[in-house]
């Protein structure tokens, strides 16, 4: 604590008359003590200790000892904690990298600490301030010939002076309930052409110099170098034992947990295109999917393609990734199963969901991914713009897949003003219903007015608006294309043919 600083240092040395004599040098001097005006602040005894040279010698020559012994075990104890910290983030590192495994590493990153015998605030602790202080207390106690004078704001002192001379004050403040100890150190020397002089000791220097007990060593034996040989140590044996002993563990679990997802992955990928997986996501709720597979295709529409936009200009995109994407909308007992509501226009268990926002979608596929977990083959997520319209187009290019708008869609023409049963119409090669009509289907890009080519075409996330595909129950039948797009604000929920369809896959 430094709420006051008591400074004692400035020496004004005023030489007086030269002399041949060989009288002792007589030293007197003043010692003021300013405080600023605080009321809880009251000022305690104040020690100074005047020591000849000689006898300050033999002190440091037994302390210093002590002094490496005690900076040795902290540069230890820094040791051990700094090789363990390192090993903790790497289990930490595992940790975010398997959030669902942490149960496994968690009780080894809790428990080396403690195996160790090193606590986090040793870790964090900065103990050489402290240690220095310490060790000039054990000087100013171990040396002999010291003459002590005690004084107030106000005292005196002279004393003979015949060799360099150590000047140490030492004293106690009181802040509010709680008493400060302070240390302060300075050497004097007689110049060779005084016989006597005045010293005057000011509080304008900071008695709590961390460097004190440094600059006190180095004037006396010359330490310094010693206590930085003292820092110069290795990890102890029992450390590295320890993180030796639990890094193994780590590798058995990662390794573990890299073969489960090795074989998830290839439990996963689907063999053929149109290849069905279906998971259970609740009791007696399931979801079925069809494989897509890895391949090129051409997104947009051609120019001759009636009632086309000019946001469909064509691209070339090679998906070097196969994925699962769901057969049907998602309905909504799919849709009750995970959210507990239902925020449909029509109702009915095999009905799509609508009136769903980007964002409500998002919170239900974070909730589905919660309840059925990671396999290794990617979570749920909503199909990007490039997957959605790769995988309705099944390798088809025309302007509508799997038959004629009337076999494979619910529009404006045909479906009574409400949506229908999913699964109702034909499907594409791919076996993917209700890729055209019935309800529209958000994508997880961002709405840009320039359809993105290339090699996965990377997600678009910059924007308020994000993107649907498909058309709806109440649209007409260019609406309905497979290169038709729209989009809306990410929290829309107005509208009674928004859905959704569900991917499986890698993309976040």
């Amino acid at each position: 604590m430094k709420t006051i600083l008591y400074h004692l240092l400035l020496l004004v040395l005023i030489a007086t008359i030269p002399s041949c004599s060989k009288k002792p040098v007589q030293v007197s001097g003043q010692i003021f003590v300013v405080t600023k005006s605080r009321d809880n602040i009251k000022m305690g005894g104040l020690d100074v200790y005047v020591i000849p040279d000689s006898a300050f010698q033999a002190s440091a020559k037994f302390v210093l000892p002590w002094m490496q012994d005690q900076v040795k075990k902290e540069a230890q104890s820094r040791a051990d904690s700094d090789y363990m910290t390192s090993f903790i983030k790497e289990v930490m590192v595992l940790e975010k990298n398997f959030p669902e495994h942490q149960s496994k590493f968690e009780p080894i990153r809790m428990g080396i600490a403690k195996e160790s015998g090193i606590a986090e605030e040793i870790i964090q602790s900065a103990l050489t301030p402290e240690l220095k202080k310490r060790a000039i207390a054990k000087l100013i106690e171990g040396s002999a010939s010291k003459v002590t004078v005690t004084t107030d704001a106000d005292g005196r002192f002279v004393v003979p002076i015949t060799e360099k001379t150590w000047f140490v004050s030492t004293g106690e403040r009181s802040v509010g309930d709680q008493t400060e100890r302070y240390l302060w150190v300075k050497s004097y020397e007689v110049p060779e052409n005084m016989v006597s002089a005045t010293m005057t000791i000011s509080n304008d220097a900071d008695i709590d110099e961390d460097n004190s007990l440094y600059n006190l060593l180095n004037h006396s034996i010359g330490s310094q170098s010693d206590l930085n040989q003292s820092k110069k140590v290795e990890v102890s044996e029992k450390m590295k034992t320890i993180v030796e002993k639990n890094s193994q563990k780590v590798s058995e679990i990662k390794a573990s947990i890299e073969k489960q997802i090795a074989e998830a992955k290839k439990k996963f990928n689907g063999n053929r295109a149109g290849e069905e997986k279906t998971l259970e996501i609740a009791p007696r709720v399931k979801m079925t999917f069809c494989w897509c597979p890895a391949g090129d295709f051409t997104m947009g529409s051609p120019e001759l393609e009636g009632a086309r936009s000019s946001d469909e200009k064509q691209v070339k995109v090679t998906l070097t990734k196969g994925f699962w994407m769901a057969k049907t909308e998602v309905t909504q007992a799919q849709w009750e199963a995970v959210m507990r509501s239902n925020p449909s226009l029509f109702k009915g268990d095999n009905l799509p969901v609508v009136k769903v926002s980007w964002n409500d979608a998002q919170e239900f596929l974070e909730k589905l991914n919660a309840l059925i977990g990671s396999d290794g083959g990617g979570k749920m997520v909503l199909p990007t713009e490039s997957q959605w319209e790769y995988a309705c187009r099944a390798g088809e290019a025309g302007p509508f897949s799997g038959g004629t708008i009337d076999e494979v869609a619910w529009y404006s023409d045909n479906s009574g003003s409400n949506t229908h049963p999913v699964g109702t119409k034909k499907p594409n090669a791919w076996g993917l219903h209700d890729m055209h009509g019935n309800v529209w289907e958000w994508c997880q890009d961002c709405y840009n007015d320039q359809l993105l080519g290339g090699v996965d075409p990377r997600v678009i996330t910059s924007g308020t608006h994000r993107v649907y595909r498909g058309g709806g129950w109440n649209d007409n039948a260019y609406d309905c294309r497979a290169a038709n797009r729209d989009y809306s604000l990410i929290m829309s929920t107005a509208y009674g043919n928004n859905g959704f369809r569900v991917a499986r896959s890698s993309v976040p």
